[in-house]
């Protein structure tokens, strides 16, 4: 009927990289969306079902919507101070780090956080992106900030 142009199919946790392949086996999606960062790519197994989901992709044109990508940790026992079901970073500089880490992979869209708040930090960091940061500072990203994956 011409009401819808593009279909996407969007996930969370672990296991999303492998059921998007899953999904793209059976039905032609214009795009996936799944969570991505810095403390998620260090379980080795996401790693690598992720990298397989973007090579998938690549191959069949297919669109990599970036989430959770200012996820700092769960919120655990912590006051929800913001609209999302993780405590996100706050932090301009810290906000920067993560957001140009994301941008560093020309494969990718990056969503952003699910809070107004949040929203005018990350425009700021996407607009003045020039390189990936590097491992060794995503690395102090981590220790200072305290993250945490935020599915285990």
């Amino acid at each position: 009927q011409g009401l819808v142009r593009f279909l996407g199919v969007t996930g969370h946790g672990l296991t999303v990289a492998q059921m998007h392949m899953r999904s793209l086996e059976r039905f032609d999606f214009d795009s996936v969306l799944l969570p991505y960062n810095y403390p998620l790519k260090q379980n080795p197994q996401y790693a690598a079902d992720f990298e397989a989901l973007v090579a998938l992709c690549r191959e069949r044109n297919v669109a990599v919507q970036i989430i959770k990508s200012l996820c700092r940790r769960p919120w655990g026992d912590r006051p929800r101070t913001r609209a999302t079901w993780y405590e996100p970073l706050e932090d301009q500089d810290a906000i920067d780090t993560a957001t140009h880490w994301v941008l560093g992979h020309s494969d990718f869209f990056l969503n952003t956080a699910g809070d107004i708040h949040i929203l005018p930090k990350v425009l700021d960091a996407a607009s003045r992106f020039t390189q990936r940061p590097t491992d060794a500072e995503m690395d102090a990203l981590v220790a200072v900030q305290e993250m945490e994956p935020l599915f285990v």
